[in-house]
């Protein structure tokens, strides 16, 4: 018997993943969670915006499982009972391999990030001050979904001026009002129930998502054409990577075509100098909408609020902003 424990929180790359295969233990934890059933919930049940969205267990065969469901998620804000799921969700968070990279071990090359997390293949170590924060997260999520006090943070701008802001703001009102537009792109209505379908939601993330084109296999920009994003995860760098795939920037007009979508990137980095990125696709009527990681795809932000300018909505972590694309029907993603 064995367990596969995820970190749902990223929404580019792929999640913090390990397998627990000591039989001692497995039993151990299989036990503790079958004590604690309000704790378990439905995947795509609690948060599923940017950020942290819980604890992601996978029971891996057949044996003796106590009832559980094959697939669940604790202190995700889903569970019936939030600290019940945060005893459970700090408990497996114990298991979490840290420190430096075991020999042979560290992100994989490009063909491990783009499929789904395969770590029995690496031996991936995780930062100390990551687990840490992962544990707060845990904790917060608790104490909101008892009734607790919420603290409300103001979304951070990325550190770009008044002046920056005001010219994307700009960018976002000629693409809307069509006045001195700079390129011809392409718009369709919001569908999200094409992306949240259970064979399909869990194995694309928002760059699936904003390029328009279904692969599961989480897709990462540039892998399709031999270029793999450091673990740096610079805006530069996923933009060199999306460019390879066809992508261009803004203002670089696309051809004569179909699918020439506006998208948005924007980068982050979580504790423990774990980096992220993540992508917006723009709609009718200067919408915009998302899909977090394998999270059901929305129009919504961390708010809960409709996003009319993915550089002001409410995205952190994601704070950085990289500016706009425009994707085409001829691009190729893995």
């Amino acid at each position: 018997m064995g367990l596969r424990i995820t970190v749902d929180i990223f929404s580019g790359r792929t999640n913090p993943t390990w397998e627990i295969q000591d039989q001692e233990q497995v039993r151990e934890l299989i036990q503790l969670i079958a004590h604690h059933e309000a704790a378990v919930a439905d995947v795509s049940a609690g948060f599923t915006g940017l950020g942290f969205r819980g604890i992601q267990v996978e029971i891996t065969d057949d044996l003796d499982t106590a009832g559980l469901p094959a697939v669940f998620k604790v202190a995700g804000g889903g569970g019936r009972d939030p600290y019940a799921g945060a005893d459970v969700a700090e408990r497996l968070l114990e298991t979490m391999p840290v420190g430096p990279p075991e020999e042979g071990g560290g992100r994989r090359a490009a063909e491990s990030e783009s499929d789904a997390p395969a770590p029995e293949e690496r031996a991936e170590r995780y930062p100390e001050d990551f687990r840490e924060s992962v544990r707060d997260e845990i904790r917060r999520t608790a104490r909101e979904g008892a009734g607790g006090a919420t603290t409300v943070e103001p979304a951070e701008s990325g550190g770009l001026s008044e002046a920056h802001a005001a010219e994307v703001e700009k960018q976002l009102q000629t693409l809307v009002h069509r006045a001195a537009l700079t390129c011809a792109y392409d718009v369709t209505p919001f569908n999200p129930g094409f992306w949240n379908r259970p064979d399909t939601q869990l194995y694309n993330n928002c760059y699936n998502f904003a390029v328009n084109r279904r692969t599961n296999t989480f897709a990462q920009p540039g892998l399709a054409h031999g270029y793999t994003i450091p673990d740096t995860v610079t805006c530069g760098q996923v933009s060199t990577g999306a460019q390879r795939d066809g992508l261009r920037l803004w203002g670089n007009c696309q051809p004569a075509g179909s699918l020439r979508y506006v998208v948005a990137l924007v980068t982050g980095t979580y504790p423990g100098n774990l980096r992220d990125y993540h992508w917006y696709r723009l709609h009718p009527g200067g919408l915009w909408a998302h899909k977090p990681g394998g999270t059901p795809a929305r129009d919504t932000d961390n708010s809960g609020r409709p996003i009319t300018n993915p550089y002001t909505c409410d995205r952190r972590p994601y704070n950085e902003w990289c500016g706009l694309f425009q994707t085409h029907h001829s691009i190729v993603i893995r």
